[in-house]
């Protein structure tokens, strides 16, 4: 009888050490004994206290035991110490430059390319190992971009598709000629668009254009819904139903995913009608009514919209910083936080204290009067309500943060498929920050009420399988690629564990965070 006890323990032993792994490694890195954080489609988090192992470049390994490792690697003790997957940014403009227009990128050529030199490391000193670039218009750029190292891994939407005289190209004036040589989508739905016949309609079909951004290997379209409940006098066309819907279509056959910029309730409701699959932008224009523009009590139609778009798991972008973006440039302290000198080289933050880039906020200010100009009527419903101009903006952007946060509040309720992007680069603000730029965006998610576990999944779970990347990014599993944080605080617990990274991985390569930083890259 003894002797078949000490047969089955030794049987025990044996079935026991079958499940000790062993790896034989080139040129990995082993992190033991770390409190492993990674997400799935389930609603609960589990971390995990185990063991991650990489070789060129991918996991190999990622669970509770503990392999035996052999070969050329690093060792990093991870006790104490939390291992998360990389960050993605789901929505960035790459060719912008924050803080230096068209004519002033022109003018110092030398800060341009100390910017983008920088640009790379910035974002990875955040943690972001993806980026999503949604308007690739200057694919040179971001092709340079790619050559520096160590850098993210960038993905496009390639070139935003645009109906004929949409909001952009009369906003910004395009000249008609201009125009017709953009790669517009033909809207024959429209009877009010009429092109020359010497341009070939047929390139400026759904399936052509699809087509032509698939060949490219983008990840995603983008395109726009833009109406008249931010005050502006509508001049411009607006995308049918019909041919969005063949945009959509289209886009799908290919695999691509589609993203509406839709910042109002019409528009939100239209991208939901049509199929689209991401919205971009918080619904932060809720009317075109000047009397109730200023109400911040969310109206029953909205709620029930926001409900509709959470329950169908639409991807949702709130890009508050695409506003607070705006509000720190009238607040004009900013460009003082100390961060900023890990983010952009010195003599860019020099430039940025001279009296030429106050450009933006003059811009800004100058809204009011574009606006009586073009919208009399709403304006001076508007300006009526207040003693000044000035207590005017004041208020206006405070009521837009407040109807961000309340439809961003809504949709967390919910669990709705939020997704982070930055908007990072929009209107060559200098508040958008690379890398910084999506901390400060979690925060301001962390204080409209998402939760922590919400705030986590959106930049990384949601955003890979949102984008169709969840093969080989957004969590942390075997044959993956091997990029990681290690951060030194835990990310269910507080929010500023995304600016206490201890070192990142990209690619199987480690690097010191401290490394990335501009200073450090003087």
């Amino acid at each position: 009888m003894k002797s078949c006890v000490f047969f089955i323990l030794i049987a025990i032993m044996v079935s026991c050490n079958s499940y000790e792994e062993t790896f034989v490694v080139s040129d990995g890195i082993f992190i033991e004994d770390i409190l492993i954080i990674s997400a799935d489609d389930r609603e609960e988090i589990k971390p995990y206290r185990g063991n991650i192992l990489t070789d060129k470049g991918k996991i190999i390994f990622a669970g509770a035991n503990k392999p035996t490792v052999n070969g050329k690697f690093t060792t990093i003790d991870g006790s104490g110490k939390y291992a998360i997957p990389g960050l993605i940014d789901s929505h960035v403009h790459l060719n912008n430059i924050a803080g230096l227009h068209r004519r002033l990128r022109h003018k110092y050529p030398h800060l341009v390319e100390e910017y983008f030199q920088q640009l790379p490391k910035s974002y990875l000193y955040f943690g972001y190992t993806t980026l999503i670039d949604v308007d690739n218009y200057a694919p040179g750029m971001i092709e340079n971009l790619e050559k520096i190292k160590p850098g993210p891994d960038i993905y496009s939407c390639g070139r935003k598709v645009q109906v004929m005289n949409d909001f952009e190209m009369i906003m910004d004036e395009y000249p008609q000629q201009q125009r017709y040589a953009l790669p517009f989508l033909y809207d024959h739905y429209n009877k009010h668009i009429i092109i020359p016949d010497s341009i070939p309609l047929v390139q400026h079909t759904a399936a052509h254009l699809i087509s032509e951004i698939a060949k490219k290997e983008n990840i995603c379209v983008k395109t726009l819904y833009e109406d008249a409940s931010s005050g502006l006098q509508k001049i411009w066309e607006l995308p049918s139903k019909e041919i969005m819907t063949e945009l959509v279509d289209e886009a799908h056959k290919e695999g691509l995913p589609v993203i509406v910029h839709a910042p109002s309730y019409q528009g939100q409701k239209f991208a939901l009608e049509t199929g689209a699959d991401i919205i971009a932008h918080a619904m932060w224009n809720w009317t075109s009514d000047p009397d109730k523009y200023l109400n911040t009590e969310l109206p029953a139609s909205h709620a029930v919209l926001l409900k509709k778009i959470a329950n169908k798991k639409i991807g949702y972008q709130p890009t508050f910083r695409t506003i607070l973006g705006e509000v720190d440039i009238l607040d004009d302290t900013l460009k003082n936080d100390p961060v900023l000198a890990s983010v952009y080289p010195k003599n860019y933050l020099q430039w940025l204290h001279t009296e030429e880039a106050k450009w933006s906020k003059t811009k800004i200010l100058g809204r009011p009067k574009f606006l009586e100009k073009t919208n009399p009527e709403f304006y001076h419903v508007v300006r009526s309500k207040f003693e000044s101009e000035a207590e005017m903006f004041d208020q206006l952007y405070k009521a837009m943060e407040l109807k961000i946060q309340k439809a961003v509040k809504l949709l967390a309720d919910h669990d709705a498929r939020l997704l982070l992007g930055t908007d990072n680069g929009a209107m060559n603000m200098y508040t958008h920050p690379p890398g910084y730029n999506g901390y400060l965006e979690m925060k301001h998610w962390r204080a409209a009420g998402v939760s922590l576990r919400q705030i986590f999944k959106a930049a990384t779970y949601y955003n890979a399988s949102s984008f169709g990347l969840l093969e080989t990014t957004g969590t942390i599993d075997k044959d993956k690629n091997a990029n990681l944080l290690i951060l030194r605080s835990n990310p269910m617990e507080t929010i500023e564990a995304y600016n206490d990274i201890a070192q990142v991985i990209i690619h199987g390569t480690l690097i010191a965070r401290d490394s990335l930083s501009a200073i450090h890259n003087k």
